[in-house]
C-alpha cells in the first residue's frame, strides 16, 4: 500500500476543514426539530476507494447537500471527484453523482452527541483510464473512458460538534454496472506499462468497491 495515501487523504480533509470554516462561523443557529423535516444542509467530503478489481487505493474530495424529511429520515445528493495512481503506470479519475437516502434506526437526529445511520443509494459515475505510455498503440490512444450506474449500501454516523454542524464518518459498498475496462500490467524488452483493453463486444459487467467517506456539514436553512 503507497505510505503517501494517508498523508495525502489528511491534507485533503484540513483543506475542507478550513474552507467551510467561514460557513460554520456566519451560519444560522438552526437546529433541527425533533418532528419535521425541511432542514438543509451543505457540506464537503473527502474520500477514499479501496478494495476494488485493480488493487489500488485511490483519494478524492466532494461535496454533499443534505435534504431531512423526516425526524428518522434524511437525503444526501453528492458529487465525489477520485484520482487513483496505478503502480506508477497509468491513473483512473472517477466522477460520481449521485444520491442517498439515510435511515436513524437507533436514536433521533438531534438526541445524542452522534448518530448512527444506514444509508442506501443510486449514482452516475464516469470514469477514465489512461496510461503513461505504451509502446503498442499510438500514445492518442492511450486511454479509455465509460459511463456506468451504480447502487451502494453503507452505514455510517454523525458527530455532532454543534447544534448547526456535523462530522460524519460512513463507508459503503458501490457497485457499478457498465462497459468493461480490463487493465494488465506488461512489458516489451524490459519497459513495464499499462495495457488498456476495451471489451469489443460492449458487454455489461459489474463492478464493486468500498468507499470511505469524512464530510463537514453546515446547516443553511428550515424550508418548512
Amino acid at each position: 500500500m503507497n505510505s503517501n495515501i494517508f498523508p495525502e487523504f489528511m491534507k485533503k480533509v484540513l483543506l475542507c476543514l478550513f474552507l467551510i470554516n467561514p460557513c460554520l462561523l456566519s451560519a444560522q443557529k438552526l437546529t433541527p426539530t425533533k418532528n419535521d423535516g425541511g432542514f438543509l444542509q451543505l457540506g464537503m467530503r473527502s474520500t477514499i476507494s479501496a478494495f476494488g478489481s485493480n488493487g489500488y487505493i485511490g483519494t478524492g474530495v466532494g461535496g454533499q447537500l443534505r435534504l431531512k424529511l423526516a425526524n428518522k429520515l434524511n437525503t444526501e445528493w453528492f458529487t465525489d471527484y477520485i484520482t487513483t495512481d496505478i503502480g506508477g503506470l497509468g491513473n483512473r479519475v472517477d466522477a460520481h453523482i449521485g444520491w442517498s437516502v439515510m435511515f436513524y434506526p437507533f436514536k433521533d437526529y438531534n438526541e445524542a452527541k452522534f448518530t448512527p445511520y444506514i444509508l442506501a443509494g443510486h449514482c452516475f459515475d464516469f470514469t477514465k483510464i489512461s496510461t503513461n505510455s505504451n509502446p503498442e498503440i499510438n500514445l492518442l490512444k492511450n486511454n479509455l473512458s465509460r459511463w456506468s450506474s451504480a447502487v451502494q449500501l453503507g452505514a455510517g454516523t454523525h458527530f455532532h460538534i454543534s447544534p448547526k454542524a456535523d462530522v460524519s464518518l460512513a463507508a459503503q459498498y458501490m457497485t457499478h454496472l457498465g462497459n468493461d475496462i480490463h487493465t494488465e500490467k506488461a512489458g516489451i524488452n524490459g519497459e513495464s506499462f499499462l495495457r488498456i483493453k476495451e471489451d469489443n463486444q460492449k458487454n455489461l459487467s459489474l463492478e464493486g468497491h468500498l468507499l470511505f467517506t469524512v464530510s463537514l456539514n453546515i446547516a443553511i436553512t428550515d424550508l418548512w
